[in-house]
């Protein structure tokens, strides 16, 4: 990823109060999340990913919040599935917001590169 369009995204997430401005984003790539319906039910919906050095950002469009994750905040990661794709992480993780402890999935191209980075951020 070429530098000026990091730098150009960066901009975006900074001015949507996503990532800090000392924070570093190293990537970002089209992703899918999991929409929260009913407790644990929910539906996959097409989104963004963005790798920062602190957190990960899900941007997921206009209608949805979006999720952001302090890689400090992660207690567990899992692998899962999106369909029949072996694409997916489960994310478990203290909310921001609440103080809970929830469970957020995504899934991407690359996973296992992503899981690693996500456990050496985490420290896990």
């Amino acid at each position: 990823m070429n530098d000026a369009k990091l730098e150009k995204q960066k901009v975006k997430l900074v001015e949507a109060k996503l990532m800090d401005e000392q924070d570093t984003l190293i990537d970002f790539l089209q992703a899918s999340y999991v929409e929260r319906l009913i407790g644990k039910m929910g539906k996959w919906k097409q989104g963004w990913a963005y790798f920062t050095e602190e957190r990960l950002i899900i941007v997921t469009g206009l209608l949805n919040a979006d999720i952001v994750i302090p890689y400090k905040n992660i207690k567990e990661l899992e692998k899962c599935s999106q369909g029949f794709m072996p694409i997916g992480i489960s994310i478990t993780h203290e909310d921001m917001e609440t103080g809970k402890i929830t469970t957020d999935k995504i899934s991407m191209m690359k996973r296992d590169k992503w899981m690693s980075f996500i456990t050496e951020k985490a420290g896990l």
